[in-house]
């Protein structure tokens, strides 16, 4: 990945559009989703797959897997996404949104909310989308498992 702040931008902003598109077919189709995940590799190929389970626990096993193949260096971005509930501030209840986790190997993490609500069997995208920049959990874990796997190699040489 280039170092270049546009390119990670673009890179950002492609897998925000792309889970949201995965998200948005899913709930057409079923009204709900299992979370799911977006893998660049480093050839800039994508993995893209789905929770076995729902709710955290399936957010939880992705994030898992995702830190292991960033600690093997098989991927260089990933991005989260998952069907949750959420209070807007000022708000005086929940509403449903999708929520995406986009992060880059480099260490830039982001966290996308787009509300949503089905109208008439329609699907509603409201305008505007939360982004907030949080701490890395994919990348940064998978250096401190990589460097844990490197010492204790180095031990046993």
């Amino acid at each position: 990945m280039s170092k270049d702040p546009h390119a990670k931008r673009f890179e950002v902003q492609r897998l925000v559009e792309r889970s949201l598109d995965l998200a948005r077919h899913a709930l057409l189709q079923q009204g709900s989703f299992l979370p799911g995940f977006i893998a660049v590799q480093p050839n800039g190929m994508y993995d893209i797959g789905i929770a076995a389970q729902g709710g955290t626990d399936g957010s939880n096993l992705l994030i898992t897997a995702l830190r292991q193949k960033a600690a093997a260096d098989q991927i260089r971005a990933a991005a989260v996404y998952r069907d949750v509930r959420v209070r807007p501030r000022g708000a005086l209840e929940d509403v449903d949104a999708i929520q995406v986790v986009v992060e880059l190997a480099s260490g830039e993490s982001y966290n996308v909310f787009q509300l949503y609500r089905l109208d008439k069997e329609q699907l509603v995208f409201e305008k505007d989308r939360d982004v907030e920049r949080v701490p890395s959990v994919i990348f940064a874990e998978a250096a401190r498992i990589a460097a844990a796997v490197r010492r204790w190699w180095e031990f046993w040489k």
